[in-house]
């Protein structure tokens, strides 16, 4: 990222380049690059994220003797994207390498359309690229179903230290939460004499806000995390940048069982796989899990405000969702579910 945080913060005029007739202004690659991420609101760790990209492709057209964004075609956007696929990188890595690369061109193009036009704008990524053409049963997005989410609720329960990882998992894998809202949740939002969950301030689009009734289990897991912690304080601890929790949820997972290979962020599959596998996905599934509604009815018309959408998710969702946990085998000794029921006041 070294590179990208020195153009970012050189104010020194741009090295003079050979003025090609028809241009207005010759522009470093790295100048746009970083100008173009002028205006966004993005969170520390996104920006972190962000240079990292940039410097990576800095890197590159530095091996390719590149300086100047006139200097670059088509041709050297291909040859970039092959050799991160070379790589054998994930399809949302490749894509996120790319991302600064096609806002810079988008950025260029806009400023100066007369001078630059987007060399991004035929670009395509598919995930078809990526596959064979034959048959593979193992093919598809990973996902735990709800069981082995449970089993691995009682492993990390067994260890004290583990708690704060127990509930993001919980949050996650039982109710469906971005990583990132579970990492931003606080005790605030959290109403255990209700039972409610609410998600709001740094989200996507206005579907994310919402308020949830919670599942048994994840009700438990909060109550039993719960120490009289400030209405400020997170409910998941100790994983202020995304990688920490990330890793440490992929070290767990690893611990727990060698065969699984599944990214922290993929723990959210859970309940929407089990919703269509067992016939109960729809417009109320969708909600809880903060996507926007598929139809115009759904979106425009449909009114689900305020308090009565609580107590359908509760009969659409949670309902179905409890009935999964039921279908689980519990050790005898688990700490997952309790006894008689435990209650403590927020």
């Amino acid at each position: 990222m070294k590179r990208a945080e020195e153009v970012l913060e050189n104010n020194a005029p741009a090295p003079s380049a050979p003025v090609r007739s028809g241009f207005v202004e010759p522009i470093q690659i790295g100048d746009a690059l970083v100008r173009s991420c002028h205006n966004q609101t993005w969170t520390d760790y996104t920006r972190k994220q962000e240079l990292a990209n940039c410097d990576y492709f800095l890197r590159w057209v530095d091996e390719q003797g590149l300086v100047f964004w006139h200097e670059l075609r088509f041709e050297h956007i291909l040859a970039y994207k092959h050799s991160l696929e070379s790589r054998n990188l994930a399809y949302d890595t490749i894509r996120l390498y790319l991302l600064p690369v096609r806002r810079a061109a988008r950025w260029v193009s806009v400023n100066w359309p007369k001078e630059y036009a987007n060399i991004c704008q035929g670009l395509r990524l598919s995930r078809k690229d990526r596959g064979s053409s034959h048959y593979d049963e193992n093919q598809g997005n990973p996902y735990l179903p709800i069981p082995r989410v449970m089993d691995f609720l009682d492993y990390l329960t067994r260890e004290v230290h583990r708690d704060s990882l127990t509930v993001g998992v919980a949050l996650q894998g039982l109710m469906g939460f971005q990583l990132q809202e579970a990492l931003r949740l606080t005790w605030g939002k959290i109403n255990l004499a209700e039972e409610t969950v609410t998600i709001e301030g740094v989200v996507k689009n206005r579907y994310r806000i919402r308020k949830l009734p919670l599942v048994n289990v994840v009700s438990w897991l909060l109550r039993r995390a719960f120490n009289g912690q400030a209405l400020d304080a997170l409910v998941v601890p100790g994983y202020a940048a995304y990688d920490n929790y990330s890793h440490a949820v992929t070290r767990e997972l690893k611990r727990w069982d060698p065969e699984v290979s599944l990214k922290p962020k993929d723990l959210r599959n859970t309940i929407q796989t089990a919703a269509i596998d067992g016939g109960w996905y729809g417009y109320y599934v969708q909600r809880y899990v903060g996507h926007a509604p598929a139809t115009i009815g759904e979106r425009h018309y449909h009114g689900d405000q305020g308090k009565r959408i609580i107590p359908l998710f509760k009969d659409k969702v949670v309902v179905n969702i409890e009935a999964e946990i039921k279908t689980w085998k519990a050790p005898a000794d688990t700490q997952v579910i309790p006894g008689p029921r435990l209650v403590i006041n927020q």
